[in-house]
């Protein structure tokens, strides 16, 4: 998959990339089938079109039928939004995030707990600039 462009996805955006994300190759059709809210087949197209120009999907051509994919994995468009929202939102700081969501009681102390045991395996030992 290509590299993703740094240009954030709107609501619907993100909706329609869930399910490209889902299904992993569909027509306009079926992507409007899988939306809520009943959106019209032109503006479906228009937003995947607009998807295209951003980098975050790309086409076939099946009979008379485009056939979308995705262009970037979802983990990629995750890692760009989260850079984006952090930099905006946050000076670049997950710490910042993190307290926010502490203080705002969106992760509560057994959350934060089980993320701590997650983590702590993944960190690397000796790494530069820390003590040992």
């Amino acid at each position: 998959m290509s590299p993703i462009a740094t240009d954030m996805l709107t609501e619907r955006e993100a909706q329609i990339m869930d399910v490209l994300w889902k299904l992993g190759r569909a027509a306009a059709d079926d992507i409007r089938a899988a939306l809520p809210g009943e959106p019209h087949d032109s503006t479906v197209r228009t937003l995947l079109r607009i998807l295209e120009t951003k980098g975050y999907v790309a086409h076939g051509v099946r009979g008379k039928s485009f056939i979308y994919r995705p262009a970037v994995e979802r983990s990629q468009a995750q890692r760009s939004a989260l850079r984006n929202f952090l930099g905006r939102l946050f000076g670049g700081s997950a710490e910042d995030l993190v307290l926010r969501l502490i203080e705002d009681e969106a992760l509560t102390p057994a959350q934060l707990e089980q993320i701590r045991k997650t983590v702590q395996p993944r960190r690397p030992k000796g790494r530069k600039g820390a003590s040992s």
